[in-house]
């Protein structure tokens, strides 16, 4: 098989091709052959060496993959040759032509499902999926979701509506607001203008948003001036550069209007991906919630590197091998 890996920290060339055999499948693991591997922030993170996670190299990015099974170990029953499939493969290195997945823990797919798209549902689907839930959404509550167009983004918006929110806010750059609005975003801001916080309480009527999803993890941005009270501040992410520590001045408006910030990782959830997955692949498949993909090869992992690195992408990135 051929894997791609890093053995130092660095820039998007410090990934390289590894020629090795197929992985043999262990008791209760199935082999599949893949055919489309995601991409998430959290590989470029690890590949600059800003992970908290990937302390060490080498290391081999990818956390998702989806293909078909052509082998597996002892113990598992109800897989045969050929079935489409996919799944999380935390720490194994899922760029790679095959993939070992616990067999417990893979998710058919139906045939209708590409397996590039099926990709996106998986850790930015479940992403997207459980911060609502943490958030407690409501029928009628707000939501502002920065990075509107991108893997989460995109399927927090859309599942957002969905789930019967209100005022679904977006913020994105200026060439991607078309986008955003054809998710169902009600409104969308650029964020690269200061006084954004001030377009999102007027749309708002001035009461701010009652769920806030932040992969920037910036305590002195601007979101926090579109807060409402008793909102949740769910921080999943530290995108930000030179993020700013909680200002003085900012704690007692914390305080006086009972905001909630919380950290997330989609890993508090894992015993709730298949209901998740279960939930998303209908509205998947029934054309309730869109998956837009960017396509690229293996060998141009590179490439997409830094493509989304320069915000040059939207939706879900996926490496074709």
């Amino acid at each position: 098989m051929k894997v791609i890996e890093f053995q130092r920290f660095g820039g998007p060339e410090v990934l390289e091709w590894i020629e090795e055999p197929d992985p043999i499948p262990k008791a209760g693991q199935v082999l599949i052959e893949v055919k489309a591997a995601g991409i998430n922030f959290a590989d470029i993170m690890a590949r600059e060496g800003a992970y908290p996670r990937v302390k060490t190299v080498p290391f081999r990015p990818g956390f998702e993959v989806a293909g078909v099974v052509t082998a597996w170990g002892e113990g598992v029953e109800g897989f045969r040759g050929g079935e489409r499939v996919m799944g999380l493969v935390f720490g194994t290195g899922g760029y790679s032509t095959h993939a070992v997945l616990n067999a417990r823990e893979a998710t058919r797919l139906p045939d209708i499902l590409d397996f590039a798209p099926a990709t996106a549902l998986l850790v930015q689907g479940l992403t997207a999926f459980f911060l609502l839930e943490t958030g407690d959404l409501q029928a009628g509550q707000s939501v502002l979701i920065p990075g509107a167009a991108g893997g989460v983004g995109s399927l927090a918006v859309q599942i957002a509506k969905i789930k019967g929110a209100g005022k679904v806010i977006g913020l994105a750059s200026p060439s991607k607001h078309e986008l955003v609005r054809s998710l169902g975003a009600d409104a969308v801001f650029d964020y690269t203008q200061t006084g954004w916080s001030e377009s999102v309480l007027a749309e708002t009527e001035g009461k701010g948003v009652a769920i806030f999803l932040d992969s920037q993890g910036d305590f002195g941005g601007e979101g926090f001036h579109a807060l409402a009270e008793k909102a949740h501040w769910l921080i999943y992410g530290g995108q930000a550069e030179g993020s700013s520590p909680l200002m003085p001045d900012r704690l007692w408006p914390l305080v006086f209007k009972n905001i909630t910030v919380r950290g997330y990782t989609v890993d508090s959830n894992t015993a709730e991906f298949a209901r998740g997955l279960g939930e998303m692949i209908g509205w998947a498949t029934s054309g309730r919630l869109q998956l837009s993909v960017q396509r690229f090869p293996l060998s141009e992992a590179a490439h997409a590197h830094q493509a989304i690195s320069s915000r040059q992408t939207t939706g879900k990135v996926v490496l074709e091998p």
